[in-house]
């Protein structure tokens, strides 16, 4: 995740999106550490009818959204 983001930031995306099964609670836990936040669902999103839920991560230009990036990428780096 960190290496889409920060390549992302590099070729100056603005945002981030993924969609995530709404069972997956790591992986949205995973997500919300990259400053990704919940913006709706897909309904039946999911070959068995399971619902997605929509996160994006906004305004990753600004030096805020950058910072908690490498925050996170020292945490991961450490553990």
């Amino acid at each position: 995740m960190a290496h889409i983001a920060q390549q992302a930031i590099v070729h100056k995306s603005e945002a981030l999106t993924l969609e995530v099964r709404v069972s997956n609670t790591a992986a949205q836990e995973l997500y919300r550490h990259f400053g990704f936040a919940p913006a709706g669902v897909r309904q039946r999103y999911y070959e068995n009818t399971e619902d997605a839920l929509v996160m994006w991560a906004h305004d990753i230009q600004d030096a805020a959204y950058q910072t908690r990036l490498e925050n996170v990428m020292r945490g991961s780096a450490t553990s």
